[in-house]
């Protein structure tokens, strides 16, 4: 029974997406200890609930865009795919974005099962995910660079005090934005093959999961892999990742809510004249970013084709 299969992806996957992402959303405030580590899980829960309850709709036009032929077989194959991903990233610890696996994956499908591409979708889609990594690194670069100055000149444990709290707010709205893009995206591919409901609950119960055992070592990559996390350039960083997936969101396109944090990560690291960021976790995690898209790609086209055509 297929429509079984598919439960079950969904459930591992949006476990798998939770704890790999979690990283982006509560990692800055748990490495920075503005929080202890529990705290830090139950306000990204909240906020991957949040997002999906009150804005994962929003994505059921790039889905339909990517893959116009609601198969079941088509969705497993990009589950699948998807989740193959996840675990070799969990693996290796490496923060990965499902977006792209997901999105890329369905491109290849579509492809080989013979629909015709929607190449101004496509091409608009990897040139936001392109254009809004380098946006979010320029973006938090510049504010660094201008707030850094204006602090100075203020209360230092006054301005420290409410970082702190705003930081609280971002982790929670970055959490917000990543459950109604990513895990929004993944549940509308299952949306019109399963009882809704069941499947509501399903991705619920598998994010909480995935948030309190399968972050550990995602938690570690990004809050002492990348840079020693300050206050000022967590929330930047986190600032620019909520704007960047939000609007993506608006415009029902799956974005990289990992991928604009990293990026805007590195551009308050180059705003400080000691440069504390550390190359080779950037190079990693980029090279596996356009290493996954590809491979997803491949994978999504050659085992449709084996499927329909041979």
């Amino acid at each position: 029974m297929l429509w079984i299969a598919i439960y079950l992806l969904l459930f591992v996957l949006v476990a798998l997406v939770s704890g790999n992402n979690l990283s982006a959303c509560s990692g800055a405030i748990i490495s920075g200890r503005v929080v202890d580590r529990k705290t830090g899980i139950s306000i990204t829960i909240l906020g991957y609930v949040a997002g999906f309850m009150l804005q994962g709709g929003l994505l059921k036009v790039g889905l339909q865009t990517l893959l116009p032929v609601q198969s079941a077989v088509l969705v497993s194959i990009a589950l699948v795919i998807a989740l193959v991903v996840f675990i070799v990233s969990h693996m290796l610890r490496v923060p990965q974005s499902l977006s792209i696996t997901f999105a890329m994956a369905l491109v290849g499908i579509g492809l080989a099962y013979g629909k015709p591409l929607n190449a101004d979708y496509v091409s608009g889609m990897i040139g936001f995910w392109i254009l809004s990594s380098l946006a979010s690194t320029v973006l938090a670069m510049t504010v660094m660079r201008s707030l850094h100055g204006f602090l100075e000149k203020r209360n230092v444990w006054k301005s420290v005090r409410n970082i702190k709290l705003a930081l609280i707010l971002i982790s929670f709205l970055t959490a917000f934005v990543l459950g109604a893009n990513t895990i929004g995206f993944l549940f509308a591919s299952v949306y019109a093959l399963t009882d809704a409901f069941y499947a509501m609950v399903l991705t619920i119960i598998a994010i909480v999961i995935g948030s309190i055992f399968l972050s550990k070592g995602e938690l570690k990559t990004v809050g002492s892999g990348i840079l020693p996390l300050r206050y000022l350039n967590a929330f930047i960083s986190q600032s620019a990742s909520v704007v960047v997936v939000e609007i993506a969101t608006l415009f029902s396109i799956p974005a990289s809510n990992t991928q604009a944090f990293v990026a805007s990560l590195y551009g308050a690291g180059i705003s400080y004249r000691t440069r504390l960021i550390r190359k080779r976790p950037m190079f990693s995690i980029v090279l596996s970013w356009v290493a996954t898209a590809a491979v997803s790609l491949v994978i999504g086209f050659l085992a449709t084709f084996a499927i329909y055509h041979l």
